[in-house]
């Protein structure tokens, strides 16, 4: 019996938690790259296919009560099928978080810690999660009901401030050069959108798991509004062609702002520490799940000396990549191991359902 329970609202901040990251500086730079002025587009047809994906996830909890994909994929699909379900999972959350981790560290070490070493940075992050993780699904749940509001509104009132200096006329003319292009750049909007499948995972947590899928919706709806928001300011604010042409746009936008009297000098500085928390609960949610599956999976009743047990290996998957490209490699991995999961797992444990509830109906 699961004795932590997740209210609707703290389930849909642990999962919009899991899907706001690294993506929030560097997104728009990468769809206007590969669909210009419809990057904004992108993402709500990415938001639209999520919906889906969680739909068909939220359902199958409803199925099975009490139940995660950890119990009821073995049960679908074999013993041995489903545990190679299961660990195909945990390398992805093992992958994600190491990829996680390095991006958020050197990006941290560009623009807040310039002397400090990338390693240095990368077990800072993972102590601090690692605590949070051995709190509990609860701790979690309340650290993120105290973060994530206010470090989305501080980062909403900061991009207020930019809207002065924009022109909207940029983003015209909309699908200019087709519908191609827009579905070409469907896969790069992808990792700074998955993190919705933890669904998967902690669906059983919640105390109202028949609300499951509302609580799934909110997170996606508030995650596409904040990525769609980010790249239509910083198309509007800077043009396409400036914007494919930096790396951190968000950042960039925000370092445009003047404030008046010039109190503050470094608002690019405020914003990363408002984009600390999103990179640190992302990074926690994985941990979390990943650690989840190995616990129950060895039949643990705790999940907590496996996530002790994952810091090193985690570290070793920061460290491993010798520059932004590897990194860049790295991650293009995992969002499609991560975006091949959540596509054919649910699906595919859904038709084994039917095809299991027609056969017992027919005996």
């Amino acid at each position: 019996m699961i004795k932590d329970k997740l209210t609707n609202t703290q389930m849909a901040l642990q999962m919009f938690a899991a899907m706001v990251g690294v993506g929030v500086l560097s997104l728009p730079s990468v769809l206007v790259g590969s669909a210009g002025v419809d990057a904004w587009l992108v993402i709500l047809l990415a938001g639209g296919y999520a919906v889906i994906a969680v739909s068909i996830m939220a359902y199958l909890g409803n199925r099975f009560p009490g139940k995660s994909i950890i119990q009821y994929a073995p049960l679908l699909l074999g013993h041995v099928l489903g545990t190679c379900v299961l660990l195909a999972f945990l390398l992805y959350f093992l992958m994600f978080v190491g990829t996680i981790v390095r991006m958020s560290a050197d990006v941290t070490k560009l623009f807040l810690l310039d002397l400090t070493p990338v390693e240095v940075i990368v077990l800072g992050m993972l102590v601090t999660s690692t605590y949070l993780i051995l709190q509990g699904v609860n701790a979690i749940a309340r650290f993120n009901e105290f973060i994530q509001p206010l470090a989305l509104f501080a980062l909403l009132l900061v991009l207020t401030q930019t809207l002065r200096e924009t022109d909207f006329g940029r983003l015209l003319p909309v699908l200019g050069d087709g519908i191609q292009p827009v579905l070409q750049s469907f896969p790069s909007v992808f990792f700074s959108l998955l993190g919705f499948e933890i669904l998967l995972f902690l669906h059983p947590f919640m105390e109202n798991p028949s609300r499951g899928q509302q609580s799934a919706f909110l997170a996606i709806g508030l995650t596409v509004v904040l990525y769609a928001l980010l790249t239509i300011l910083s198309i509007a604010l800077m043009g396409a062609a400036e914007v494919e042409l930096i790396e951190y746009p968000a950042l960039a936008i925000i370092k445009s702002i003047e404030v008046p009297g010039s109190f503050i000098e470094r608002l690019d500085s405020i914003m990363m520490m408002v984009w600390v928390p999103f990179a640190v609960t992302s990074i926690v949610m994985f941990h979390y799940c990943a650690s989840l599956i190995t616990s129950q999976l060895l039949g643990l009743q705790d999940h907590r000396v496996v996530s002790l047990l994952y810091v090193p290996i985690v570290f070793l998957i920061a460290v491993l990549p010798r520059n932004v490209l590897e990194v860049e490699r790295w991650s293009q991995w995992t969002s499609w191991l991560g975006a091949g999961l959540v596509s054919l797992v649910p699906l595919s444990l859904i038709v084994a359902y039917k095809w299991r509830a027609r056969r017992v109906s027919s005996t």
